[in-house]
């Protein structure tokens, strides 16, 4: 039986399982990002990229420049940063659109806004202590939909290939109280994470990354142990308009 205590702001001990778990779960896709650019350099002959990059012009961000898209992303387990649920998994669809606020040849700073149409955390049976009584809480999938109508992401370079680092807020409603009975069936979500952006000349682009993801009541229920996720996506965008 566990003892259900309210979310608390605290980070992994030392020995924790759930550390190594969440470092995990970031460090493959992070490697492979990073290791991206010399690999695509390495593969052609320096004509082929001066030739590529006069090529670019046409497809990389500008200011002005909109995109509209989406994504789909699943965190095959939960851990402990600020929430405390565990054995949780997380599925997400989001249609995103992003509109350039300033591009120079360092870094591109996006404004996003998205849509959840579609959103599912998939829990055990698990049986608390509340007061001394036990609670048992249900397994099954849980659906909900939701938005995030404020996020920032920055994009890196200007090749066809941008590492880029996204973060954004906004919330998520839920056909039962999620994660547990006796907390809400709306909660918040903050997101922070990284990837990179694939340009093609064809105007379109495709995405790929992890994502820390919490969700939590804020304390608008009795009980809030919240959600902490790692969240591996993958997304496309079509790109329209944008000056010099």
């Amino acid at each position: 039986m566990v003892k259900l205590a309210p979310a608390r702001k605290t980070f992994f001990s030392q020995n924790d399982p759930a550390r190594r778990r969440f470092l995990l779960s970031g460090t493959p896709v992070l490697v492979a990002l990073l290791s991206l650019p010399p690999l695509a350099e390495a593969q052609n002959p320096p004509s082929t990229i001066a030739a590529a990059g006069e090529q670019e012009s046409g497809t990389i961000l500008r200011r002005g420049t909109n995109e509209l898209g989406g994504w789909a992303g699943f965190s095959p387990f939960s851990f402990v940063i600020k929430g405390t649920s565990l054995d949780r998994k997380l599925f997400l669809l989001n249609l995103q659109y992003a509109r350039t606020l300033f591009a120079t040849k360092a870094v591109t700073l996006k404004y996003t806004a998205e849509i959840v149409p579609a959103a599912v955390e998939i829990q055990p049976t698990q049986v608390y202590e509340i007061g001394g009584e036990p609670l048992v809480n249900p397994s099954g999938s849980i659906y909900a939909a939701g938005a995030s109508p404020i996020g920032f992401q920055g994009n890196l370079g200007r090749k066809r290939i941008q590492p880029f680092a996204n973060g954004s807020v906004g919330f998520l409603y839920f056909t039962q109280q999620v994660p547990v009975i006796g907390s809400s069936q709306f909660n918040y979500t903050v997101s922070i994470g990284f990837g990179a952006q694939f340009f093609r000349s064809s105007g379109r682009s495709f995405s790929m990354g992890w994502k820390y993801f919490h969700l939590s009541n804020n304390y608008q229920a009795p009980l809030n142990p919240g959600i902490d996720s790692g969240v591996f996506y993958a997304g496309f965008s079509i790109m329209r308009g944008g000056g010099r």
